[in-house]
């Protein structure tokens, strides 16, 4: 009888504290504001678009996130996750890439022009 009474405790306070957690995610969003930008460290294009964005000092304008591909298994990972996101094709995905408001935009002109319209160049 005590371990039953302890087990429907236990049930009901793990049930509870679900319920918690997911009324309180309930109406979050992701914030979209953050950019990702993926890259590679010997990225000849990737390398230009670093460079486009500190001459016009892009990261004073909004944030963006870098995150290496070639050498960082996770990111690169992440980087499928967000072609996925985007109903691209993970086996032939390209850097320099870059995951804003929940759309991917691919190589230097993609990216550009985005960055370019958002930042009011």
């Amino acid at each position: 009888m005590k371990q039953t009474f302890f087990t429907i405790t236990v049930l009901l306070l793990i049930v509870s504290l679900l319920s918690v957690v997911i009324l309180g995610s309930k109406g979050k969003k992701t914030d979209t504001k953050v950019l990702v930008f993926f890259y590679g460290n010997t990225c000849p294009h990737c390398k230009d678009v670093e460079e486009w964005m500190e001459n016009n000092k892009i990261k004073e304008k909004m944030e963006i996130i870098k995150k290496e591909v070639y050498d960082n298994n996770a990111n690169a990972q992440e980087l499928s996750l967000a072609a996925q996101s985007c109903g691209l094709d993970t086996n032939n995905i390209a850097v320099p890439f870059l995951y804003a408001e929940n759309k991917c935009f691919i190589g230097t002109p993609d990216i550009v022009n985005y960055l370019s319209q958002k930042a009011g160049l």
